[in-house]
């Protein structure tokens, strides 16, 4: 009996399976087509091969309908999908029926065999494991999750694992990433998606509403409370609740949401009865929940609650292979939003964006786009129509000066000064701040033109937060007074910037060296 492991490749492309069997013609592997799902269902009732690569967009039967049938049929055996737009809808969904991992074209040799010999081992290994049975008839949904990256591959297949369990979902990463849009696609692809879906997010409620909002309350539980009213932990019973910013709720509301996650029961402000209720939890933040267990702020018990399956977005500026992506899918957004005609990109201002670090992620690049498609005088995006936040730049003709900072070029050969309108603080002069901060700025400048890829601005906030946190012994309610922000935006940038904070620092005598 041979020992020659077999591969399907299903695809309409003929010169694609060529590349394939030069590929692998010397890895004791046979290598078989089909150019079509009909034609792929056949060649595996014929002779089972032990490893299908199949095209997801093909006339006739795609590849998401083969793959079902497939895995009605034979259930234990591998596919891998392959496809040319990546869409998350499309590899959720394929990673929801089952299979077993995908490829974005176009993919490179060593991806490839990679992947191939890592489902030829586990094909081999499984005898008894089966996968879950697909689910038929479900629609496309346009999740508007855009990313090819690996970083963004990994989340797609998280979701479509994990999307029709009951398990609780922790979604982290910076402001900005699209963590609302990542619950939805769970979400959608669950089979909850008939039910509602609600997001609340916990950072815009002031305290003393947020619990009311969450599990309602009873008429004349407090003064305004002139009517019963259902809460959202009601509203989403069957369904999805959302709780975003979950990093910014209070240790009160904390133990009452660790309640419900405990035993699905409540009861309403100002009310005696028990309220059952079944409901998924997905929570999102921005900040360091395990830092703020440690400082005392955040339950531990909910963090293990919360964290059962954890999906972690990266921030842009780590998967600048997305860029090109979504700024195609934002400028094709805009256009047909806003402009009769299409709008194109100089490959100046392409450069120009994937150099950017990105500070606000997904939603800062979205908004450049929109702000460039709506200001640009021509059919092409130049750089000179590109804002980004920071950044001085010259307003084109047509009176554009009053949305924002505009960069003067002085006299005298100092850094250019920035008037803002209106003007935070009228009575404090700069001059000497900027003096002082010029040498810093060409030392950093300079970097940047040697290679070094960094944001400017942000390396000087952190420097001025780890400044004002080592000058508080990390007392964070001193240093955010010392730096005029909130309490929270502290939090915030800490974690966006990764600082480590010792937390015995506080412990230490002032009078002790340090």
């Amino acid at each position: 009996m041979s020992n020659r492991q077999r591969i399907l490749i299903v695809d309409d492309e003929r010169d694609v399976v060529t590349g394939f069997r030069r590929v692998f013609e010397r890895d004791n592997i046979d290598v078989e087509a089909a150019h079509s799902g009909q034609e792929a269902l056949a060649a595996i009732r014929r002779n089972r091969p032990d490893l299908v690569l199949m095209d997801l967009r093909m006339p006739g039967m795609d590849g998401l309908e083969a793959l079902q049938k497939i895995h009605a049929s034979d259930p234990r055996l591998i596919v891998i999908m392959m496809t040319a737009f990546g869409t998350s809808a499309s590899v959720i969904k394929a990673m929801k029926h089952g299979a077993y991992d995908y490829l974005i074209k176009p993919f490179s040799i060593e991806k490839l065999r990679e992947v191939v010999f890592e489902a030829l081992k586990v094909s081999a290994d499984m005898n008894t494991l089966v996968t879950y049975e697909p689910r038929l008839g479900e629609e496309e949904h346009g999740d508007m999750i855009i990313g090819k990256s690996e970083a963004m591959r990994q989340v797609f297949k998280t979701i479509g694992q994990v999307a029709n369990s009951k398990a609780t979902v922790l979604i982290t990463g910076e402001s900005g990433t699209g963590k609302e849009l990542i619950a939805r696609a769970i979400y959608t692809h669950s089979d909850r998606a008939g039910a509602p879906f609600i997001a609340i997010n916990c950072a815009a409620i002031p305290e003393a509403l947020l619990e009311s909002e969450l599990f309602g309350h009873e008429r004349g539980a407090f003064t305004s409370a002139v009517n019963r009213r259902a809460g959202k932990f009601e509203l989403a019973n069957a369904g999805t609740l959302f709780l975003d910013e979950i990093g910014d709720m209070s240790l009160p509301t904390q133990t009452k949401i660790l309640r419900v996650l405990q035993s699905g029961e409540f009861e309403r402000i100002g009310g005696g009865d028990l309220i059952n209720v079944d409901v998924r939890i997905i929570a999102a933040t921005n900040q360091p929940l395990e830092a703020m267990i440690e400082d005392g702020t955040f339950r531990n018990d909910l963090y293990y609650r919360l964290n059962v399956v954890r999906v972690e977005l990266p921030p842009l500026r780590e998967r600048r292979e997305d860029i090109p992506y979504l700024i195609e899918y934002f400028l094709r957004k805009e256009v047909k939003n806003h402009r009769a005609r299409d709008i194109n990109i100089s490959s100046s201002a392409m450069e120009k964006l994937q150099e950017w670090d990105w500070p606000g992620n997904v939603r800062e690049l979205e908004n450049t786009i929109r702000n460039a498609v709506l200001t640009t005088k021509s059919d092409t995006i130049l750089p000179a129509d590109i804002r980004l936040q920071g950044e001085g730049h010259e307003r084109p003709a047509g009176g554009a000066a009053a949305r924002g900072p505009i960069a003067t070029q002085p006299s005298s050969g100092k850094m250019p000064r920035i008037d803002t309108t209106p003007r935070v603080v009228e009575d404090f002069t700069f001059s000497d701040v900027e003096e002082m901060i010029a040498p810093i700025f060409e030392l950093l400048v300079s970097a940047r033109e040697r290679g070094n890829k960094f944001s400017t601005f942000d390396v000087a906030e952190r420097a001025l937060l780890v400044h004002a946190l080592n000058q508080t012994r990390g007392n964070q309610l001193r240093a955010s007074r010392l730096l005029g922000i909130t309490r929270s935006t502290l939090r915030k940038r800490i974690a966006r910037y990764g600082i480590q904070l010792d937390t015995k620092v506080r412990t230490i005598n002032p009078d002790d060296e340090s």
